[in-house]
């Protein structure tokens, strides 16, 4: 993303720069691009991926709606991702025991060791993200960032 401000640029026609959803969606762009490098260079996944492999990996097993419900992610983003997770052999899918429409998640072997490789380098991004921040700041963010969660859920704005 290109930081220079464009020299016709009129801040009081777009005050955008002051916009805290305009900060946030700067910060998420930049922090998705950073990991979803690192992930391809380290593992060979996409950011997406990743995601459904780490909540898998943490959860031994999930269904698709889990994964919906944990990643905040659009069912048809969860189920192409899923689908390509199966068909790379990082993930296995077998039938609910009780709900034949029930497809419970597993990692492989092969899963898990992509999982067991990228889970220190997440780590590590994470601590150095966190690096200039104070305790209190990374508690101070995460209650801003719920509370921002629960705002955007208001459907009556």
């Amino acid at each position: 993303m290109n930081d220079e401000t464009p020299k016709d640029f009129n801040p009081q026609l777009a005050q955008l720069s002051n916009f805290l959803t305009y900060r946030i969606s700067r910060a998420h762009q930049k922090l998705n691009t950073q990991a979803s490098k690192i992930l391809s260079d380290s593992v060979g996944l996409t950011l997406n991926q990743w995601r459904l492999v780490a909540f898998i990996g943490g959860a031994v097993q999930v269904t698709a709606s889990e994964l919906v419900r944990y990643t905040a992610m659009d069912k048809g983003l969860v189920s192409r991702n899923a689908k390509s997770l199966i068909e790379s052999g990082l993930v296995t899918s077998c039938e609910h025991e009780k709900d034949s429409r029930v497809h419970l998640l597993r990692l492989t072997p092969a899963g898990k060791a992509v999982f067991d490789k990228a889970l220190p380098r997440m780590r590590q991004r994470q601590a150095k993200l966190q690096k200039n921040l104070s305790t209190e700041d990374v508690a101070t963010l995460r209650r801003i960032l719920e509370t921002i969660e629960l705002a955007a859920e208001d459907t009556e704005i």
